[in-house]
């Protein structure tokens, strides 16, 4: 009951400031008071949800509860209410991206555990303390049809939060915190995720000095280890002199002549 109550709450503010979410909608949400509808599907699971999750008279509380059922942390079984702003900005990724109402938006990681996000984060560089996976305001997303690189700009130009590409599995990384980008860490391309970008004692996003999308700010990639000097050959040994293996050819022939045995003595007549 108390999560139903929460969920209407996040409804009821639908048009406002929501609470517990970092960022509200930007002028570019698809807020027209009119329904809205979308369809997740969870491939590792198989698992489907489609749902009318914005009616005319706001968030519908029991869509946005089986969207969190499908978010849940797959390790530990546990939810949290999804941010509908964040609903709303992978609604309109599958628009831009020119994909029909009834394609399935792809949520490979939803929301992330305190236990799950530390056990991640112990071997995993992408792996972030404050990632924006605890707060469900965080989905790693494919389209199928979509190439990832298109849906990573479709991101990137709508401006409505962090956005990344990892090409070693496909996804796009979304979320509703400040807008910004980054470029993945080495590790294991299989528990891939994105960092949030830290922050300055003045509470801005540090940028990087990487090449930033417009009114974009960059987090600094790994850099590479440094190259280590060619090793160098080992000096070729130099050829005797021309006397000393003369004089290595004569003892040669001399201790050959007194292995072999000595002429018998003739007879005389």
């Amino acid at each position: 009951m108390r999560h139903l109550l929460r969920l209407s709450l996040l409804g009821l503010l639908a048009g406002g400031t929501l609470a517990g979410c970092a960022s509200t909608p930007g002028p570019q949400a698809s807020f027209d008071g009119g329904p809205r509808s979308i369809t997740l599907h969870h491939p590792a699971s198989g698992e489907t949800v489609s749902v009318t999750y914005r009616r005319a008279d706001g968030y519908d509380p029991q869509a946005l509860d089986r969207i969190a059922t499908l978010f849940r942390d797959r390790r530990t079984g546990e939810t949290v209410p999804v941010d509908p702003t964040l609903v709303e900005l992978l609604a309109d990724l599958r628009d831009r991206c020119g994909a029909d109402a009834d394609t399935p938006v792809h949520i490979t990681s939803g929301y992330r555990s305190p236990l799950t996000n530390v056990t991640l984060a112990r071997s995993n560089p992408n792996v972030a303390e404050n990632s924006y996976h605890l707060r469900g305001q965080a989905a790693d997303i494919s389209i199928p049809g979509v190439p990832p690189r298109r849906l990573a700009d479709e991101a990137a130009a709508l401006q409505r939060g962090g956005y990344a590409l990892y090409p070693h599995t496909g996804h796009v990384h979304v979320d509703t915190g400040p807008v910004r980008t980054w470029s993945p860490k080495g590790g294991d391309p299989r528990i891939l995720e994105a960092r949030a970008t830290p922050k300055a004692a003045s509470g801005k996003a540090v940028a990087a000095k990487a090449s930033p999308a417009p009114r974009t700010q960059v987090a600094a990639a790994e850099p590479a280890p440094p190259k280590r000097p060619p090793a160098k050959a080992a000096p070729a040994a130099s050829p005797a002199k021309g006397n000393d293996a003369d004089l290595a050819r004569v003892r040669m022939v001399l201790a050959s002549l007194k292995e072999q045995p000595e002429p018998a003595a003739k007879k005389k007549p």
